[in-house]
């Protein structure tokens, strides 16, 4: 317990006390004075020759000649007393006891006697006054209870000069804050005042004299310079420039190494001290002219990325004036300074513009009638090009379906009024196109064109809707049958010879003929009827026109479903692959099979390519089939040369469309296929048609000695049914040529079927090439083609299609159900 205030000695109301506790209240004053005339008090009192006041966890004051270490040893006295919170007189007997009990550890010279006084505040904060004597001397109670209560005034006298401290902090703190507010203050009543001018059109060495002006409110700015870059002239302009070594500043002066130079040169703000500045000079990077200044900022002018001049401020007498803050206040006044260049440059240019402009006014009045004119002109050409065929002249698609817009509207005021479409398509005009060239099929086009304007009346109209296709509008008809006639005159008309470079040259076209009908709702359909009925007279072979019936939209509606199926179909893979063999006709082997594809159709069972190769190749969805059967007759013969010894020596034959010339990864898509199902080249022969190669000979050349080079196998199928087949035979890499079964089937009838085989035989035998008769289905056949020299066949008489699970079985000889 603490002794009341009756209790405590004379003593502690000693002045020189008293003076102690009010100074080290204080703040301000230096603690360890203080406690240096604490110390020499308690000496006074209690014979104190060492003294030690800890305030935390470190010495604060050590009034001792020994070592901190010695001191605050971890098994120390400090550290013993500090496991309580009571006051600690050790005397001499009880040091010795407490040393060998090992509860304390002494370090020479070993004290006497000794009192240690802890304290701890509400918040932990942990405190003691120690005091002890290394000669013989012994503290009693009194000596205790008076070091006790000098520590509690300690305590509160620390706790005091603390609260006192803070408080002090918190006044400057408060201070700081204000004087930033006031800085700030300043700093946007600044940046308002700089924004406030720059929207007044004043000379900008004015707007920059007031510019300098306030941001000396900010900013030690006596010298302040802006500066231009006129690159093509070589020199720097000072439209305005306040220094105090120059008071007649040039306006101009020569590019040099200069600081101002440098800053443009890096395009960014910079702030140079004096060992920057002559590090700059060292280098040659930069020096300064003139005077020499001891701070330096500058910051750059940009305009649309490019740097055209800069703000500088410098000072001659101070150092370090400058830092982050000033910096970013002068690149704010640099931005403004730019925007203020960019909208007087505009101004001058307005101002020159107008004067040019009214300059001009009478020239370009003068001149506007026969700019409207001619604009009139223009536009009505573009009108007239957007809506007719710029080859031929003919109204386009656009412009005939205007037309047809109009006859539907007069048709729903007047339900007589009658009218007709045909739609015509030329035959062979592809043929023309790639035999005799492209200028050769324009002329076609452009004949056509014009015998098709005398087949008609002046009311109707005749368009060209885009490649090969033309339409004929036939308004005010009496008769139905009028647009039939009108389109047997266009039939006959294109089925006489067209004369072209001196050259007759045959077309044709196949015609489809729809008429008005209230059950239309746009143009649109018309036009895509009367295509329906022109496709039609194409199937029949384009003899005569054809007019549309509701059983023809029925027949497209099945077309589209079926593009559909087939789509379902090879995203669902239903297509499998039958296998045909191939046979050698001198000694009967079997050499191989040809892949046939079968369509395993979900509802309607198996179907024949008859039933979906022709529309899979006019939607280009044959690529992905052949790509499919080529994948699966390759995967399919690696398999079973490497489980069927005997099937080894056995090649498979795929079919390939024209359409795989034309596309162009073609190799990289059977090579990729070999690689991956592991099939030798060597073991795959390609077929292609007569008919691919129309057109596209020259590219077709190119890619198939690219496939002959990978050690596959090529053949013409169907060959002698072509148009030019021997002009193919000996500029194609070809292994194998197969006779067309056309040929096949009579050959042992017909006598000018038996010549056509055999001048095929010798005509591959001369240029080192197989032939391979298909469509056998006559045992007499194989005799007639063996005695000619015919090395291979097939056909029903030697193999039907078999599926694949049949193969191994068929190889073997067993029995299969085909």
């Amino acid at each position: 317990m603490q002794p009341s205030s009756c209790e405590i000695p004379v003593t502690l109301s000693s002045a020189p006390l008293i003076s102690v506790l009010a100074q080290l209240s204080a703040p301000d004053t230096e603690m360890e004075a203080v406690f240096a005339s604490l110390h020499r008090w308690l000496d006074e009192q209690l014979h104190a020759p060492h003294f030690l006041v800890l305030d935390g966890p470190s010495l604060s004051y050590r009034g001792s000649p020994l070592s901190a270490a010695q001191l605050m040893s971890d098994q120390g006295l400090i550290a013993h007393l500090f496991k309580g919170d009571t006051t600690l007189v050790l005397n001499q007997a009880d040091l010795v006891a407490r040393q060998l009990s090992k509860q304390v550890q002494l370090l020479p010279p070993k004290p006497h006697a000794w009192i240690g006084c802890p304290w701890r505040d509400p918040d932990g904060h942990r405190g003691a006054l120690i005091v002890f004597s290394t000669d013989k001397h012994r503290y009693d109670d009194d000596a205790s209870r008076l070091l006790q209560q000098v520590a509690d005034l300690v305590r509160q006298a620390l706790q005091s000069r603390q609260a006192q401290s803070q408080l002090l902090a918190l006044k400057q703190q408060q201070k700081r804050v204000e004087h930033q507010l006031a800085q700030q203050e300043k700093l946007l009543s600044v940046q308002h005042r700089v924004t406030q001018l720059s929207r007044q059109l004043l000379p900008l060495n004015e707007l920059c004299s007031q510019f300098h002006q306030l941001m000396g409110q900010l900013l030690p700015c006596r010298n302040f310079y802006v500066a231009l870059l006129q690159q093509e002239a070589g020199q720097l302009e000072f439209p305005y420039m306040v220094d105090q070594f120059q008071r007649s500043q040039a306006k101009t002066r020569p590019l040099a190494r200069g600081l101002t130079e440098y800053l443009i040169e890096k395009g960014a703000p910079l702030v140079l001290n004096a060992a920057q500045r002559r590090y700059l000079a060292e280098t040659g990077a930069a020096e300064e002219l003139g005077q020499v200044a001891r701070s330096w900022m500058g910051a750059p002018l940009v305009i649309d990325d490019e740097v055209i001049g800069a703000v500088v401020v410098q000072d001659y007498q101070q150092q370090n004036l400058y830092g982050d803050e000033e910096m970013q206040m002068l690149s704010y006044l640099a931005a403004h300074i730019a925007n203020i260049i960019i909208i007087q440059q505009a101004h001058r240019s307005l101002s020159e513009t107008q004067q040019a402009l009214e300059g001009a006014v009478d020239e370009r009045t003068r001149a506007l009638q026969h700019e409207i004119a001619e604009r009139r002109r223009i536009e009505s050409q573009l009108r007239h090009d957007n809506l007719h065929d710029h080859l031929t002249g003919l109204p386009n698609r656009a412009l005939l379906l205007e037309r047809l817009d109009q006859l539907f509207a007069q048709r729903r005021r007047n339900p007589g009024f009658n009218y007709a479409l045909i739609y015509l398509d030329l035959d062979r005009f592809k043929m023309v196109n790639d035999s005799l060239g492209h200028l050769t099929g324009d002329s076609l086009l452009m004949q056509v064109s014009a015998r098709l304007k005398r087949c008609l009346r002046g009311s109707d109209t005749v368009a060209r809707l885009g490649g090969d296709e033309f339409a004929v509008l036939l308004d005010s008809l009496h008769e139905p049958q009028d647009a039939m006639n009108t389109a047997k005159r266009i039939h006959k008309m294109l089925s006489q010879p067209f004369l072209i470079n001196n050259e007759e040259i045959y077309s044709g076209g196949s015609i489809g003929i729809a008429y008005c009908d209230n059950a239309y709702d746009n143009p649109q359909e018309i036009l895509r009827d009367a295509d329906v009925a022109m496709y039609q007279s194409k199937a029949k072979g384009g003899r005569q026109p054809v007019v549309f019936s509701s059983t023809m939209r029925e027949a497209a509606q099945k077309r589209l479903r079926l593009e559909t199926e087939l789509a379902r179909a090879i995203e669902q893979d239903q297509f499998e692959i039958h296998y045909q063999p191939v046979w050698r006709l001198d000694n009967e082997h079997l050499v191989g099979f040809e892949a046939l594809v079968r369509w395993q159709h979900p509802r309607k069972g198996l179907q024949l390519p008859g039933k979906f190769i022709e529309v899979m190749e006019e939607t280009r969805q044959i690529l992905e089939l052949d790509r499919l059967v080529l994948q699966k007759a390759c995967h399919q013969f690696a398999k079973w040369h490497e489980k069927y010894p005997r099937m080894a020596r056995l090649s498979v034959s795929v079919n390939l469309s024209s359409e795989w010339f034309s596309r162009q990864n073609s190799l990289d898509v059977i090579n990729s296929i070999l690689r991956e199902s592991g099939l030798t080249p060597e073991a795959l022969r390609l077929e292609i048609t007569e008919r691919s190669l129309l057109g596209q000979h020259e590219q077709a050349s190119v890619v198939l000695k690219q496939i002959r080079r990978l050690g596959v196998r090529l053949a013409m199928d169907d060959f002698g049914t072509g148009y030019s087949s021997l002009n193919y035979l000996h500029r194609l890499p070809l292994d194998i040529v197969k006779i067309d079964r056309s040929f096949t089937s009579q050959v042992h009838t017909e006598q000018r079927a038996r010549d056509v085989v055999l001048a095929i035989v010798h005509l591959a035998n001369a240029l080192n090439m197989k032939v391979n008769a298909e469509g056998i289905d006559d045992i007499r056949q194989i005799e007639v083609l063996r005695e000619m020299g015919c090395h291979f066949g097939q056909g029903f008489q030697l193999g039907h299609p078999i599926p694949a699970v049949d193969v191994p079985n068929y190889i073997a000889g067993k029995n299969t159900k085909h």
